[in-house]
């Protein structure tokens, strides 16, 4: 266990390494390439901020997180419309229009409800985003909900580390 006070006592002196380590989480676990094979968010944010909660105010904290996750989101949009026009894409929605028609029309008639929620929901966090931006919604509502949900994400996280009162 000498590591991990090695590794507490580099965090106290430096929390800007900190506030790196805390953003570049929440971005992984916010995008559908890096967060497949990474342990459950919940763990790695509360281990990350928990580690910090000395050296770092818990409002930095969730900035970090919130600026990660919303630049997760951003990026799986912007992914989502690269992919949307790949030939395995027009392949798979031709093949499944129905749902995927469904989908689309869940996204465009409720799409702010949709995008905030999915926010906290572990494979809809990315994947939503992911196919907004096949459907190519408008972006700055897209930036928007995922700027919003990712305040109230990341003030869960910090809250449940550090106290709702303490933030």
């Amino acid at each position: 266990m000498a590591w991990f006070d090695t590794l507490l006592d580099h965090f106290a002196h430096y929390p800007a390494h900190l506030f790196a380590l805390l953003f570049v989480m929440a971005l992984s676990k916010s995008t559908v390439l890096v967060s497949s094979v990474l342990p459950p968010a919940s763990v790695m944010l509360l281990a990350g901020i928990s580690v910090g909660q000395g050296s770092m105010h818990p409002a930095l904290a969730w900035l970090a997180v919130v600026m990660g996750a919303a630049a997760g989101s951003v990026l799986n949009y912007h992914i989502g419309q690269l992919m949307g026009h790949t030939r395995l894409v027009t392949r798979f929605t031709s093949k499944h229009a129905d749902k995927f028609l469904r989908v689309q029309h869940q996204l465009q008639k409720n799409g702010v409800f949709v995008l905030f929620t999915s926010r906290f929901l572990a494979v809809l966090r990315y994947v939503v985003p992911l196919a907004a931006g096949m459907l190519r919604l408008n972006a700055v509502k897209v930036y928007a909900v995922s700027l919003l949900s990712a305040c109230v994400w990341a003030a869960l996280y910090v809250g449940a580390v550090t106290g709702i009162s303490a933030f």
